[in-house]
């Protein structure tokens, strides 16, 4: 978990931030286990929290104050920012008051800061630990809040990977380990085994450990899929390959045994016929969908002009056209939402939505074309044998498909960058779509179309020719700057974010530049990191879409490894078609300079990505 964590999280005690979001990203991407705890008798590293919330902090340094406790510390390394909605505190970048602590090219300096580092986090660990219990004790803080303060990183990793899971039988797995008779004598052995302080066992640990690992989390999982080992010290180092070999034999076993066992488990209820893969792709789409249409707001009057058109007689596809970033996007996924939801709410429309690029079978046309005939087929209780893989007889089985909607199922389309598709002919990429709708089927397609690049707009203007009604083109442009403002606000407050006077007014300025939502987003990602604290000269937002993307990839470098950053692009903008995540992280795994930067302190048993 630990492997590839740069000296930038640590400085910014962004390193449990980054574990529990890993933990969400093994839970979401992996089909069977997603979650393997191993515990022994070691409590782990407790850290001090990184956000607080401003009122929480008060009560405890107000408490702290009138036992006569200093609270110097926590003033001086915990600052308000009112920019949170309820407002927090932020313990701040050890850099910014221990300027040496990342000094490489000074190691005494360094060294120095760093060990005053480790004294200040001991006493402010001390400082909550006794201000929590104080006024737990009062009945001020709950038990939850209170544990918030004596909690290690380890125990909120199982806590985040496993005792709030709700299956825990088919995506994890727990190993316990006692050993007996500990030589205490050899601390520095003994403190790789168990929680050690002023020379002794830490009792606090211990107890909060027992709790955890006898308590909580054998009552919250399958006795199949949890094992116990109990061994004895041996000697000096305490384990041994040979001495411990059956138990080390049994665990590898045992571990191999049961993640097949979760594995094939999650493989046998993942549906690999043609009506499981194409219900896989239609998710995946009604996601993005989703989380466009969650984000959307505005645009009244294009929606009316759609609306008109789903319910209106005209048999031509409508066409949503605009430069890049202007929300083409966002606005026919909203479309999407309202067609189900409200225009055809009397009836039981077919809602088929592409966002045309975003996933292998949405890429090509063939592949698009026969996932959308499966769809319909599978609507309308058709068999998939009958759809053709050669091109023109597809793209003619298409529009017989049409012809199946009715006044009880409309078929509705939704077809997002219908310029992106590749393997149509080179220079008419659209030709395939139906010129002259049946009865009861609509289809609302986006394409760019830009004044100064005549490339970009080549399929905008063969779609003019095809379908040639003027009203059947709606221009998408930028919010204007009321409305990108009005949607920045509702984004903020959506996220319990707000800003100072003086931020509002450099978001105002960077809006009345550009009001296209792709610039609107990446100024509502780039405000929502400003504290209310933030000096002015760090407060700076760029004045075109451009400008904005070099600043979110300097941040990017910044946070993750200019070497890892620049190398991970180079492969992407090389592959013609793109990588996945996959092949992007096999060819990063075969680059060494990455693999050097990355790896820093923790090198992993095998060497790459991730």
């Amino acid at each position: 978990m630990r492997w590839g964590v740069r000296d930038e999280a640590t400085d910014d005690h962004m390193t449990t931030e980054l574990c529990m979001r890993e933990i969400q990203n093994c839970q979401r991407l992996s089909m069977g286990p997603n979650f393997v705890v191993f515990l022994g008798q070691k409590y782990g590293y407790r850290p001090i929290p990184t956000y607080i919330l401003s009122s929480e902090l008060q009560l405890i340094r107000d408490d702290l104050a009138s036992m006569g406790v200093d609270v110097t510390l926590l003033d001086l390394w915990y600052k308000k920012d009112s920019n949170a909605v309820p407002p927090i505190s932020i313990l701040q970048p050890i850099s910014s008051i221990l300027i040496n602590f990342n000094n490489k090219r000074v190691p005494k300096l360094q060294a120095e800061d760093q060990a005053v580092w480790w004294d200040t986090l001991t006493k402010m660990q001390k400082l909550f630990r006794k201000g929590a219990a104080s006024l737990f004790a009062q009945g001020k803080l709950d038990k939850d809040q209170t544990h918030n303060y004596f909690m290690s990183v380890t125990e909120r990793e199982v806590i985040n990977g496993f005792l709030n899971v709700k299956n825990t039988k088919n995506h994890c797995l727990a190993y316990i380990r006692y050993i007996n008779n500990i030589n205490l004598q050899n601390l520095k052995k003994a403190s790789l085994y168990v929680d050690i302080l002023n020379r002794s066992l830490d009792t606090e640990a211990c107890k909060l450990l027992a709790d955890l690992r006898d308590v909580r989390v054998p009552n919250r999982i399958e006795a199949s899929n949890i094992q116990k080992y109990t061994i004895e010290w041996i000697g000096r180092e305490g384990l041994d390959v040979d001495t411990h070999e059956e138990y080390l034999n049994h665990f590898i076993t045992h571990f191999y045994k049961n993640i097949v066992k979760l594995v094939d488990r999650a493989m046998r209820k993942e549906d690999s016929s043609a009506q499981g893969q194409i219900v896989t792709e239609i998710l995946q789409h009604l996601h993005a969908c989703n989380n466009s249409v969650k984000v959307f707001y505005g645009r009244k009057e294009q929606l009316v002009r759609i609306e008109r058109y789903m319910l209106g007689t005209s048999d031509k596809p409508i066409v949503l056209y605009g430069e890049g970033g202007c929300g083409k996007t966002s606005l026919l996924a909203k479309s999407a939402a309202l067609t189900t939801n409200d225009w055809f709410a009397k009836v039981r429309p077919i809602c088929i939505i592409r966002f045309l690029g975003t996933t292998p079978d949405s890429s090509a046309l063939t592949p698009t074309l026969i996932s959308i005939c499966q769809q319909i087929s599978y609507n309308f209780m058709l068999p998939f044998d009958q759809i053709p893989d050669d091109l023109v007889p597809l793209t003619a089985h298409f529009k017989q498909l049409l012809t199946y909607a009715n006044q009880q199922q409309p078929l509705i389309l939704f077809l997002d960058s219908v310029d992106q598709l590749t393997g149509a002919q080179d220079s008419n990429k659209v030709s395939w779509l139906p010129t002259r709708l049946p009865p009861y089927c609509k289809i609302i397609v986006s394409c760019a179309a830009e004044e100064t690049n005549p490339v970009v707009s080549q399929e905008y203007h063969i779609l003019r020719r095809m379908i040639d009604v003027e009203e059947n083109f709606i221009e998408v442009t930028a919010l204007g700057e009321e409305l990108a403002m009005n949607v920045i606000k509702m984004w903020m407050r959506t996220a319990c974010r707000d800003l100072t006077n003086y931020q509002w007014r450099l978001v105002a300025n960077a809006i009345g530049k550009c009001s296209l939502p792709i610039f609107v987003k990446l100024v509502f990602a780039e405000i929502c990191r400003w504290r209310s604290y933030t000096r002015p000269q760090d407060t700076h937002l760029a004045s075109t879409v451009m400008d904005s993307i070099m600043m979110l990839f300097e941040r990017i470098e910044k946070q993750h490894g200019r070497i890892l950053v620049f190398h991970a692009l180079a492969y992407i903008t090389a592959a013609k078609s793109g990588l996945s995540e996959s092949e992007l992280e096999d060819l990063i795994s075969l680059d060494d300079r990455v693999l050097d930067d990355v790896y820093q302190y923790h090198l992993p048993p095998v060497r790459r990505i991730p």
